[in-house]
């Protein structure tokens, strides 16, 4: 019953107003709230996973396309000797890649037109030459090398030549009193410009041979200072393979390839078709690389396996002063 207080309707109003979540509807709200969460996680979860396989898609790529880049460089330049023209009559010679001794590198001595060839090569199925075993110890395993040979473009007056220095360089005579038409020489140049008085300027001598290391690394053995030093230059790189143009009708413009020229053939590189396979520097989980890449006719059916990702980068270079002086 009521007393004219009304206190007893006030208990009832308050009794009612102080409800709340039931166990089960705590529970449920629970449940949801632990899917939402691991939706949101999963979410996450795979975007980072994207995100880490673009990286790793988008260092392959930059890879590939460097490592193309400074093949294409120093092929295009093959041959450069700045003012030397290399005479119809030349003798070829295709001195060791790795060759250090200066009277050894394939040049000019008095009696005759000797040169060296600017584009020489090791097919994947031959041997590391010799002179190359203890500086190119780590060469992978049936793939090519490349061996370019030029000079800088930058000329040195032969005055200002530090003697004890072992840089090569190469002079060219332009003097028809000269009894050779170049010297390669780290100190006592003697050749001479037209008027057979100006001592002729000097260029730097460059060899450099690309190969690939057994890390999947493109590596440089360099003939610099009188040595020979090893240079990694991109990482990612684990197949090389080249086809060479083999000019045959003397016009500068290549009739054929062949990964394996013959000695009388070096001469006549007019091109050069460059095979490059990168892969991720890291795996991918869950996959399987069971692709077979074409790497030219030396190496048609080239299938590493594992579970990196891969692509393969072909382009033909041309060889810009041989090819040049044959037009």
């Amino acid at each position: 019953m009521m007393d004219h207080t009304g206190r007893q309707p006030d208990r009832l109003f308050l009794r009612r107003s102080q409800t709340g979540l039931s166990l089960v509807e705590l529970m449920i709200s629970l449940t949801i709230g632990l899917v939402l969460l691991a939706g949101i996680t999963t979410l996450i979860v795979q975007q980072s996973g994207a995100r880490r396989e673009m990286e790793k898609s988008g260092r392959q790529i930059e890879n590939g396309r460097y490592a193309m880049e400074i093949l294409r460089g120093d092929i295009e330049h093959a041959g450069f000797y700045g003012e030397y023209a290399t005479p119809g009559n030349a003798i070829y010679q295709t001195p060791d890649p790795c060759e250090t001794t200066i009277n050894l590198q394939g040049w000019d001595p008095p009696a005759s037109v000797v040169v060296p060839v600017p584009i020489q090569g090791v097919a994947a199925a031959e041997a590391t030459p010799a002179g190359c075993a203890a500086t190119i110890a780590d060469r992978q395993p049936d793939t090519a090398m490349l061996t370019v040979r030029r000079t800088a473009s930058a000329t040195i007056d032969p005055a200002d030549v530090v003697a004890a220095s072992g840089v090569t360089y190469l002079q060219v005579s332009r003097c028809d009193a000269d009894t050779q038409q170049t010297q390669l020489a780290q100190a006592a140049f003697t050749l001479r410009l037209k008027d057979c008085a100006t001592p002729a300027p000097l260029r730097g001598y460059i060899v450099r041979t690309y190969y690939v290391s057994t890390g999947a690394t493109l590596k440089m053995a360099e003939f610099a200072n009188g040595i020979l030093k090893t240079e990694s230059l991109v990482d990612g790189i684990e197949n090389m393979q080249f086809e060479y143009g083999i000019d045959t009708t003397d016009d500068g413009a290549p009739d054929s390839y062949t990964a394996a020229p013959t000695a009388a053939q070096w001469e006549n590189v007019m091109a050069v078709r460059v095979y490059l396979l990168a892969r991720n520097n890291e795996t991918t989980a869950g996959y399987t690389d069971a692709k077979i890449y074409n790497l030219g006719a030396a190496a048609s059916a080239v299938a590493p396996g594992g579970a990196f990702k891969r692509h393969v980068y072909t382009q033909v270079v041309r060889a810009t002063n041989p090819s040049g002086r044959r037009e």
